[in-house]
Protein backbone atom coordinates (compact mmCIF):
# COMPACT_ATOMS: atom_id res chain seq x y z
CA UNK A 1 0.00 0.00 0.00
CA UNK A 2 2.74 2.51 1.01
CA UNK A 3 4.61 1.84 -1.93
CA UNK A 4 1.55 2.29 -4.42
CA UNK A 5 1.11 5.91 -2.49
CA UNK A 6 4.82 6.52 -3.20
CA UNK A 7 4.57 5.82 -6.84
CA UNK A 8 1.20 8.21 -7.37
CA UNK A 9 2.93 10.79 -5.29
CA UNK A 10 5.79 10.65 -7.47
CA UNK A 11 3.36 10.63 -10.72
CA UNK A 12 1.59 14.10 -8.99
CA UNK A 13 5.08 15.30 -8.83
CA UNK A 14 6.33 14.55 -12.36
CA UNK A 15 2.78 15.72 -13.23
CA UNK A 16 3.00 19.43 -11.76
CA UNK A 17 6.96 20.01 -13.26
CA UNK A 18 5.54 19.34 -16.44
CA UNK A 19 2.81 21.46 -16.31
CA UNK A 20 4.67 23.60 -14.86
CA UNK A 21 7.38 23.62 -17.39
CA UNK A 22 5.07 24.03 -19.98
CA UNK A 23 3.13 27.18 -18.80
CA UNK A 24 7.18 28.34 -18.86
CA UNK A 25 7.44 27.98 -21.98
CA UNK A 26 3.94 29.38 -23.05
CA UNK A 27 4.70 32.70 -20.83
CA UNK A 28 8.35 32.95 -22.14
CA UNK A 29 6.53 32.78 -25.99
CA UNK A 30 4.41 35.82 -24.57
CA UNK A 31 7.42 37.37 -23.31
CA UNK A 32 8.78 37.38 -26.97
CA UNK A 33 5.67 38.61 -28.29
CA UNK A 34 5.23 41.60 -25.69
CA UNK A 35 9.09 42.73 -26.57
CA UNK A 36 8.47 42.42 -30.34
CA UNK A 37 5.51 44.71 -29.31
CA UNK A 38 7.79 47.26 -28.10
CA UNK A 39 5.95 46.35 -24.49
CA UNK A 40 9.55 46.22 -22.95
CA UNK A 41 8.19 46.51 -19.11
CA UNK A 42 5.69 43.60 -20.06
CA UNK A 43 7.80 41.58 -21.14
CA UNK A 44 10.17 42.17 -18.25
CA UNK A 45 7.65 41.65 -15.38
CA UNK A 46 6.74 38.32 -17.40
CA UNK A 47 10.23 36.84 -17.82
CA UNK A 48 11.46 38.21 -13.99
CA UNK A 49 8.04 35.67 -12.90
CA UNK A 50 9.46 32.69 -14.62
CA UNK A 51 13.10 32.84 -14.24
CA UNK A 52 13.01 30.36 -11.50
CA UNK A 53 11.28 27.85 -13.60
CA UNK A 54 13.11 28.04 -16.32
CA UNK A 55 16.54 26.00 -17.33
CA UNK A 56 18.55 24.71 -19.77
CA UNK A 57 18.29 26.63 -23.41
CA UNK A 58 15.35 28.09 -22.83
CA UNK A 59 16.82 29.67 -19.42
CA UNK A 60 19.32 31.09 -21.96
CA UNK A 61 17.12 32.86 -24.37
CA UNK A 62 15.23 34.12 -21.12
CA UNK A 63 18.35 36.21 -20.27
CA UNK A 64 18.83 36.79 -24.09
CA UNK A 65 15.72 38.76 -24.34
CA UNK A 66 16.00 40.60 -20.74
CA UNK A 67 18.75 42.35 -21.79
CA UNK A 68 17.20 43.26 -24.62
CA UNK A 69 14.66 44.67 -22.97
CA UNK A 70 16.76 46.18 -20.67
CA UNK A 71 18.90 47.82 -23.28
CA UNK A 72 15.67 48.92 -25.24
CA UNK A 73 14.71 50.68 -22.04
CA UNK A 74 18.04 52.42 -21.73
CA UNK A 75 18.51 51.17 -18.62
CA UNK A 76 22.43 50.49 -18.66
CA UNK A 77 23.12 49.88 -15.21
CA UNK A 78 21.15 46.83 -14.83
CA UNK A 79 21.75 45.96 -18.79
CA UNK A 80 25.89 45.53 -17.49
CA UNK A 81 24.82 43.27 -14.41
CA UNK A 82 22.67 41.69 -16.34
CA UNK A 83 25.53 40.68 -18.89
CA UNK A 84 28.53 40.36 -15.35
CA UNK A 85 26.06 37.67 -14.23
CA UNK A 86 25.59 35.83 -17.65
CA UNK A 87 29.62 35.55 -18.17
CA UNK A 88 30.13 35.10 -14.97
CA UNK A 89 28.20 32.09 -14.57
CA UNK A 90 29.47 30.61 -17.75
CA UNK A 91 32.60 32.38 -19.45
CA UNK A 92 31.97 30.82 -22.80
CA UNK A 93 28.35 32.56 -22.69
CA UNK A 94 27.41 33.62 -26.66
CA UNK A 95 24.36 36.08 -27.29
CA UNK A 96 22.14 34.73 -30.00
CA UNK A 97 23.51 36.88 -33.18
CA UNK A 98 20.59 36.34 -35.24
CA UNK A 99 18.09 38.15 -32.33
CA UNK A 100 20.79 40.57 -30.96
CA UNK A 101 20.88 44.51 -32.31
CA UNK A 102 24.22 45.31 -33.44
CA UNK A 103 24.34 47.95 -30.06
CA UNK A 104 23.40 44.79 -27.56
CA UNK A 105 26.23 42.39 -29.47
CA UNK A 106 28.82 45.68 -29.32
CA UNK A 107 28.10 46.49 -25.45
CA UNK A 108 28.27 42.41 -24.42
CA UNK A 109 31.33 42.29 -26.42
CA UNK A 110 33.15 44.72 -24.57
CA UNK A 111 31.88 43.81 -21.16
CA UNK A 112 32.61 40.24 -21.67
CA UNK A 113 36.07 41.07 -22.40
CA UNK A 114 36.85 43.13 -20.11
CA UNK A 115 35.86 40.63 -17.71
CA UNK A 116 37.28 37.39 -19.13
CA UNK A 117 40.96 38.71 -17.45
CA UNK A 118 39.65 37.90 -14.45
CA UNK A 119 38.03 35.27 -14.81
CA UNK A 120 40.95 33.54 -16.33
CA UNK A 121 42.90 33.65 -13.47
CA UNK A 122 39.84 32.59 -11.00
CA UNK A 123 39.86 29.25 -13.41
CA UNK A 124 43.61 29.16 -13.16
CA UNK A 125 43.77 28.91 -9.29
CA UNK A 126 41.05 26.89 -9.35
CA UNK A 127 42.82 24.21 -11.84
CA UNK A 128 46.09 24.98 -9.85
CA UNK A 129 44.29 23.80 -6.40
CA UNK A 130 42.78 20.81 -7.84
CA UNK A 131 46.00 20.02 -8.87
CA UNK A 132 48.46 20.71 -5.67
CA UNK A 133 45.45 18.47 -3.81
CA UNK A 134 46.35 15.48 -6.78
CA UNK A 135 42.63 15.30 -8.35
CA UNK A 136 42.62 14.07 -11.08
CA UNK A 137 39.73 16.80 -12.67
CA UNK A 138 42.69 19.29 -12.98
CA UNK A 139 43.85 17.64 -16.29
CA UNK A 140 40.28 18.97 -17.50
CA UNK A 141 40.22 22.28 -15.41
CA UNK A 142 43.35 23.30 -17.10
CA UNK A 143 41.92 22.73 -20.44
CA UNK A 144 39.11 24.81 -19.61
CA UNK A 145 41.67 27.50 -18.78
CA UNK A 146 43.17 26.84 -22.46
CA UNK A 147 40.09 27.25 -24.38
CA UNK A 148 39.02 30.36 -22.72
CA UNK A 149 42.47 31.38 -23.57
CA UNK A 150 41.74 30.64 -27.20
CA UNK A 151 38.81 33.25 -27.11
CA UNK A 152 39.56 35.49 -29.75
CA UNK A 153 38.91 38.16 -27.36
CA UNK A 154 41.65 37.02 -25.18
CA UNK A 155 44.33 35.53 -28.06
CA UNK A 156 46.49 38.31 -28.37
CA UNK A 157 46.98 40.12 -24.58
CA UNK A 158 50.46 40.06 -23.86
CA UNK A 159 49.92 39.64 -20.25
CA UNK A 160 48.10 36.15 -20.69
CA UNK A 161 50.84 34.59 -23.07
CA UNK A 162 52.01 33.50 -19.75
CA UNK A 163 49.86 32.00 -18.15
CA UNK A 164 49.16 30.02 -21.37
CA UNK A 165 52.98 28.65 -20.80
CA UNK A 166 51.99 27.50 -17.07
CA UNK A 167 48.57 25.93 -17.68
CA UNK A 168 50.14 23.72 -20.65
CA UNK A 169 52.78 22.66 -18.24
CA UNK A 170 50.42 21.61 -15.37
CA UNK A 171 48.15 20.19 -17.37
CA UNK A 172 50.59 18.10 -19.13
CA UNK A 173 52.05 17.23 -15.77
CA UNK A 174 48.05 16.22 -14.24
CA UNK A 175 47.69 13.90 -18.00
CA UNK A 176 51.43 12.11 -16.88
CA UNK A 177 50.79 11.63 -13.02
CA UNK A 178 47.28 9.75 -13.47
CA UNK A 179 47.92 6.39 -12.22
CA UNK A 180 47.24 3.75 -15.08
CA UNK A 181 45.18 0.85 -13.58
CA UNK A 182 46.95 -1.89 -12.36
CA UNK A 183 46.81 -5.68 -13.73
CA UNK A 184 44.43 -7.76 -12.12
CA UNK A 185 46.41 -9.75 -9.53
CA UNK A 186 47.58 -13.57 -11.26
CA UNK A 187 46.01 -16.61 -9.70
CA UNK A 188 48.28 -18.56 -7.34
CA UNK A 189 49.27 -22.02 -9.08
CA UNK A 190 49.60 -24.80 -6.61
CA UNK A 191 51.92 -27.41 -7.87
CA UNK A 192 51.24 -30.55 -7.26
CA UNK A 193 53.36 -33.81 -6.06
CA UNK A 194 53.28 -37.47 -5.81
CA UNK A 195 55.43 -37.53 -2.85
CA UNK A 196 54.76 -34.87 0.22
CA UNK A 197 57.83 -32.44 0.61
CA UNK A 198 58.98 -32.11 4.08
CA UNK A 199 58.97 -28.80 5.81
CA UNK A 200 62.81 -27.77 7.82
CA UNK A 201 62.41 -26.96 11.51
CA UNK A 202 62.36 -23.67 12.34
CA UNK A 203 65.63 -22.88 14.07
CA UNK A 204 65.35 -21.22 17.49
CA UNK A 205 65.98 -17.88 16.62
CA UNK A 206 64.18 -17.50 13.32
CA UNK A 207 60.28 -16.63 12.89
CA UNK A 208 58.69 -18.15 10.06
CA UNK A 209 57.68 -15.90 7.35
CA UNK A 210 53.55 -15.58 7.17
CA UNK A 211 52.14 -15.72 3.71
CA UNK A 212 50.79 -11.92 4.84
CA UNK A 213 54.09 -10.84 5.47
CA UNK A 214 55.69 -12.02 2.53
CA UNK A 215 52.94 -10.59 0.26
CA UNK A 216 53.64 -7.17 1.94
CA UNK A 217 57.42 -7.40 1.10
CA UNK A 218 56.54 -8.34 -2.28
CA UNK A 219 54.96 -5.22 -2.58
CA UNK A 220 57.17 -2.76 -1.08
CA UNK A 221 59.23 -2.61 -4.13
CA UNK A 222 62.58 -2.18 -4.62
CA UNK A 223 64.55 -0.32 -1.34
CA UNK A 224 64.89 4.38 -1.70
CA UNK A 225 68.26 5.21 -0.28
CA UNK A 226 69.15 8.88 0.79
CA UNK A 227 71.77 10.90 1.48
CA UNK A 228 73.84 9.95 4.53
CA UNK A 229 72.67 6.32 3.87
CA UNK A 230 76.06 3.97 4.65
CA UNK A 231 77.44 2.32 2.11
CA UNK A 232 75.70 3.73 -0.58
CA UNK A 233 77.41 5.90 -3.50
CA UNK A 234 75.36 9.26 -4.66
CA UNK A 235 74.36 9.82 -8.07
CA UNK A 236 75.78 11.80 -10.19
CA UNK A 237 74.73 14.51 -13.12
CA UNK A 238 75.00 14.07 -16.29
CA UNK A 239 72.18 16.41 -17.69
CA UNK A 240 70.64 18.32 -15.35
CA UNK A 241 69.51 21.69 -17.46
CA UNK A 242 66.60 24.15 -17.18
CA UNK A 243 64.86 25.70 -19.59
CA UNK A 244 65.04 29.65 -20.29
CA UNK A 245 64.10 31.50 -17.43
CA UNK A 246 61.78 34.57 -18.68
CA UNK A 247 60.76 37.04 -15.90
CA UNK A 248 57.03 38.41 -16.71
CA UNK A 249 56.95 42.13 -16.34
CA UNK A 250 54.49 43.06 -13.22
CA UNK A 251 54.35 39.64 -11.60
CA UNK A 252 54.74 39.32 -7.82
CA UNK A 253 58.04 39.00 -6.73
CA UNK A 254 60.40 35.85 -7.45
CA UNK A 255 62.16 33.59 -4.60
CA UNK A 256 65.54 33.37 -4.73
CA UNK A 257 65.49 29.45 -4.65
CA UNK A 258 63.31 26.56 -5.49
CA UNK A 259 63.91 22.92 -4.25
CA UNK A 260 62.68 20.05 -6.01
CA UNK A 261 62.66 16.95 -4.98
CA UNK A 262 63.68 14.06 -7.37
CA UNK A 263 63.56 10.19 -7.49
CA UNK A 264 66.11 8.64 -9.51
CA UNK A 265 65.87 4.88 -10.67
CA UNK A 266 68.51 2.14 -10.74
CA UNK A 267 69.23 3.37 -14.77
CA UNK A 268 69.53 6.78 -13.46
CA UNK A 269 66.42 8.28 -15.17
CA UNK A 270 64.48 10.83 -12.75
CA UNK A 271 61.07 8.72 -12.35
CA UNK A 272 59.02 11.69 -9.72
CA UNK A 273 59.98 14.73 -9.12
CA UNK A 274 57.95 17.36 -6.36
CA UNK A 275 58.36 21.00 -5.78
CA UNK A 276 59.53 21.12 -2.32
CA UNK A 277 59.55 25.25 -2.17
CA UNK A 278 58.60 27.39 -5.19
CA UNK A 279 60.62 29.62 -7.16
CA UNK A 280 57.39 31.34 -8.69
CA UNK A 281 53.61 30.08 -9.77
CA UNK A 282 54.54 30.87 -13.74
CA UNK A 283 57.84 29.06 -13.43
CA UNK A 284 57.26 25.98 -11.17
CA UNK A 285 55.43 23.65 -13.83
CA UNK A 286 58.34 24.61 -15.91
CA UNK A 287 60.78 23.41 -13.44
CA UNK A 288 58.78 20.44 -12.72
CA UNK A 289 59.22 19.14 -16.30
CA UNK A 290 62.35 19.71 -16.96
CA UNK A 291 63.07 18.29 -13.82
CA UNK A 292 61.58 14.66 -15.16
CA UNK A 293 63.94 14.96 -18.35
CA UNK A 294 67.49 15.02 -16.12
CA UNK A 295 70.05 12.05 -16.12
CA UNK A 296 72.27 11.02 -13.98
CA UNK A 297 74.70 8.01 -13.14
CA UNK A 298 72.68 6.16 -10.80
CA UNK A 299 73.50 6.08 -6.97
CA UNK A 300 75.16 2.54 -6.13
CA UNK A 301 75.37 0.20 -3.10
CA UNK A 302 78.03 -2.83 -3.37
CA UNK A 303 78.08 -1.86 -7.09
CA UNK A 304 74.58 -2.10 -7.96
CA UNK A 305 72.08 0.46 -8.85
CA UNK A 306 70.12 1.64 -6.42
CA UNK A 307 67.15 4.27 -6.07
CA UNK A 308 67.68 7.54 -4.49
CA UNK A 309 65.91 10.50 -3.41
CA UNK A 310 67.81 13.75 -3.97
CA UNK A 311 67.33 17.65 -3.02
CA UNK A 312 67.93 19.70 -5.90
CA UNK A 313 67.86 23.36 -5.57
CA UNK A 314 67.30 25.64 -8.43
CA UNK A 315 68.87 29.25 -7.93
CA UNK A 316 68.65 32.17 -10.49
CA UNK A 317 71.19 31.73 -11.88
CA UNK A 318 72.21 27.85 -11.14
CA UNK A 319 71.21 24.50 -10.52
CA UNK A 320 72.63 22.58 -7.07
Amino acid sequence: MFAVRRSSLFAIILALAVSTSAAASDELARAKDLYRAASYDEALTVLDQIAAQTSGPALAELNDYRLFCLIALDRKADARVAIESMVNADPFYQLNADQAAPRVRTMFKDIRQSLLPAILQREYATAKAAFDRQEPEASAQFDRVLKLLDDPLVAQTPALTDLRTVATGFRDLSRARVPKPSPPPAAPVVAETETPVSTPAATPNSTPASPQRAAAAARSGPAVYRDGDPEVVPPVALKQGMPQLVVPQGTRPWQSEAIVEVTIDESGDVVNAVLRKSLHPNYDAQIIKAALAWKYEPARKGGVGVRFVKMVAIRLGGTN
